[in-house]
């Protein structure tokens, strides 16, 4: 790979895969020779399958670090690309059953102006589990707000949201206001712009600082049903189970995603470190803190996936158990031994953790625990 034969290096690197499917190095030069080709949908696609596949595996730190440099790449020659063919893209139709969610305008606390890029973020996870539609990635909309340097004023224009759902070939679009004090009263609003500039009234959800998570899902709610959806139940146990549980944390969480969104690296993983902390069954946070202390490293060696995985090895922990969580559907039994005496009891436990499945998309994972509580006589 390093010596540009990426054809040979793509076929050593499939069979390295068939051997050994948790390795990372596999998709590491799979992806690293896509990037050359100039294929980064390819490249995020192949870094995201095996992450999602292997999500405690060694190095998968810097598969993830590809990962968002790759879709950050893609979605910045996208939106140039869109701006160059404007008027050949307002005459194609819209993908199907897409949907881009606007990072939300917050009007209040100047201080929580964060929570623009972690509420948007937490609405695109919760729609992705509705049946049927797609949601565009935050790096994907935010790199064509920057190509047309709109700014929060810009983007609360119907007009102009129209504009931007017809650049990103999105169906429908998201608009989210947010007026947010910490010590009184918060509303959250949504509305749905089509392509053609048509304004569906939007969801709201009203009640305090405190209840801000439970708000969100409010209005994810009543966003669903401005999309002409019905929910079916497991779709809404599903919304309401993914995502954060601690408000410090989902906080914390936001300003990583605007630390990263900037690039400044080093901020990006302490916010994001401080919420799993905070939070442990937060997998996202903890997700993007891995991809966030392994990105510098990454992007100073890019080319030489082994000097990258050799570097990210020195810097990146490996996940928490508690932040990582049981992913696959498993069943646990200690069995006793002699001298060891069984309690009458079993517990049994459900516990459900979001992961995001290809191009950025959510799914939730079932799992089951038994544990069986053994005590020694003495």
């Amino acid at each position: 790979m390093v010596a540009g034969q990426c054809d040979s290096a793509v076929v050593v690197a499939s069979a390295g895969q068939r051997l050994e499917p948790s390795d990372a190095l596999g998709p590491m030069v799979i992806g690293g020779c896509q990037e050359k080709d100039g294929r980064y949908d390819l490249a995020f696609a192949t870094y995201t399958d095996f992450a999602n596949k292997y999500p405690r595996a060694r190095r998968v730190a810097a598969v993830r670090a590809l990962a968002q440099l790759a879709l950050r790449t893609q979605a910045t020659q996208t939106a140039k690309l869109a701006l160059a063919r404007e008027s050949t893209l307002t005459a194609s139709a819209p993908q199907p059953s897409t949907v881009a969610v606007l990072p939300v305008t917050i009007a209040g606390d100047s201080t929580l102006q964060p929570l623009s890029r972690g509420l948007a973020e937490l609405m695109t996870s919760d729609l992705a589990m509705v049946r049927n539609l797609r949601l565009l990635e935050r790096v994907q909309i935010g790199a064509l707000l920057d190509e047309m340097k709109l700014g929060q004023s810009g983007r609360a224009d119907p007009s102009t949201a129209a504009r931007v759902g017809r650049l990103l070939r999105a169906e429908r679009l998201v608009q989210g206001v947010a007026a947010i004090t910490q010590n009184g009263p918060v509303r959250l609003s949504a509305t749905v712009v089509r392509g053609d500039g048509n304004v569906r009234s939007g969801a709201q959800a009203n009640g305090t600082f405190k209840q801000l998570l439970d708000l969100e899902k409010q209005l994810v709610f009543g966003l669903a049903t401005e999309l002409g959806i019905q929910l079916t139940e497991a779709e809404r146990q599903r919304i309401l189970r993914q995502g954060p549980k601690n408000l410090a944390a989902f906080l914390a969480y936001s300003r990583g995603l605007e630390a990263l969104d900037g690039g400044d690296y080093r901020a990006a993983a302490g916010a994001f470190r401080a919420a799993s902390r905070t939070d442990p069954t937060f997998q996202a946070a903890a997700q993007q803190r891995q991809a966030a202390e392994a990105a510098p490293a990454v992007a100073a060696r890019s080319g030489d996936v082994v000097a990258v995985a050799r570097a990210v090895d020195q810097i990146v922990p490996p996940l928490e158990p508690a932040a990582e969580g049981a992913l696959k559907q498993v069943t646990v039994d200690v069995s006793a031994t002699v001298g060891d005496v069984a309690g009458p009891n079993s517990i049994g436990s459900t516990v459900s953790n979001p992961t995001p499945e290809s191009q950025g998309i959510w799914s939730v994972i079932q799992a089951t625990g038994i544990i069986r509580i053994i005590f020694r006589l003495p």
